[in-house]
């Protein structure tokens, strides 16, 4: 709030000197618009079993309940099985209706105002990265899984024009049966039940990957800028430079050619999409080296490169000196 301060006696003032005053002063204060609290909700409050960082709630919405504005530490995967709701994320309201699915990565704030004339329910299953570290390695590798988890809901973050995936009758009860196993499992906690939970939830993912993959065909393109989305395209390598994404991946979702989508890339950013990808990532890689003690191999593998050589390459070639005497010669001079 900006405070403004009288320095004379406002008593002496004249009433109309005393109205011209404060009509100054009111002019400088900041009246504070009156906001939802903002709720961060931690995953030490929901992942309980050691190396599990998994939850799953069927949950219920009452009609013309409204959940405030809130956020989260971890990742989130909403499934609606029944009802509508308004679902309000980054400055826009949408209708969720049964069979909308969507993920929403962590530090996204969202709220939910459910219909007044029936209650919603839905699938809220939450988890961290490294739940499926390992398996996320081989899923990584599918275009439909990238797009599904992670350049989806990026761009959805940002641009009001990206639709929740709404699944067809068919998909929508396949998903919901997994659902429902896996939900049963993680109450009733049987021997054997975190193994089945995570089999279970590989399956959803994929089986959600290929399902928006299939309806994407039938969807209508909408009147997007090219500037619009290379603009969203350059965001999403600055953030997820770590992921492998591919020309003909990312021309598929601006609904470009490759060649067209190469052109207005290389218009935009002055690179290919490769040189401007392993740019960002020699850039990390180089806050690592200087940041960190963490050995080159470990270094080109968390910037999302997997052969140690072809990244001493690619360092030397925006760099001129390889990772090992970039920081030998760091070394020396702070320790001058």
């Amino acid at each position: 709030m900006i405070r403004c301060t009288v320095p004379f006696d406002f008593d002496s003032l004249t009433k109309n000197e005393r109205s011209l005053i404060m009509e100054m002063y009111e002019s400088c204060i900041e009246i504070p618009q009156q906001e939802e609290p903002m709720t961060v909700f931690r995953g030490e409050n929901y992942f309980h079993q050691e190396n599990f960082p998994f939850h799953i709630d069927r949950y219920t919405i009452q009609k013309g309940e409204h959940i405030p504005s809130h956020t989260h530490d971890f990742v989130e995967l909403v499934f609606v099985v029944e009802g509508s709701a308004l679902h309000e994320m980054s400055g826009h309201t949408y209708q969720l209706v049964a069979g909308d699915v969507f993920v929403l990565e962590p530090n996204v704030y969202h709220s939910y105002t459910c219909s007044p004339d029936k209650e919603t329910i839905v699938y809220n299953v939450l988890f961290e990265a490294s739940f499926l570290q390992r398996e996320m390695e081989v899923l990584q590798q599918m275009p439909s899984f990238v797009n599904f988890f992670y350049l989806v809901p990026f761009l959805r973050k940002t641009q009001s024009f990206v639709p929740y995936h709404s699944l067809q009758p068919s998909q929508k009860l396949q998903i919901q049966s997994h659902l429902q196993i896996i939900y049963d499992e993680f109450r009733q906690r049987r021997e054997g039940y975190q193994l089945i939970i995570k089999t279970r939830w590989i399956e959803c993912l994929v089986w959600l990957s290929r399902f928006h993959h299939e309806n994407r065909k039938t969807l209508q393109p909408v009147a997007v800028s090219d500037k619009e989305w290379m603009d969203s395209i350059v965001n999403f390598v600055e953030l997820h430079y770590y992921q492998p994404l591919t020309l003909q991946q990312l021309s598929q979702l601006c609904g470009m050619s490759v060649s067209s989508f190469t052109a207005k890339f290389k218009e935009t950013t002055g690179l290919s999409l490769l040189d401007y990808k392993h740019a960002v990532q020699i850039r990390h890689a180089v806050n690592l080296l200087e940041t960190t003690d963490n050995k080159v191999l470990n270094i080109a593998l968390d910037v999302g490169f997997n052969d140690v050589s072809f990244f001493n390459r690619m360092f030397r070639k925006h760099t001129g000196q390889t990772p090992g005497e970039y920081r030998r010669r760091l070394h020396a001079r702070t320790s001058q």
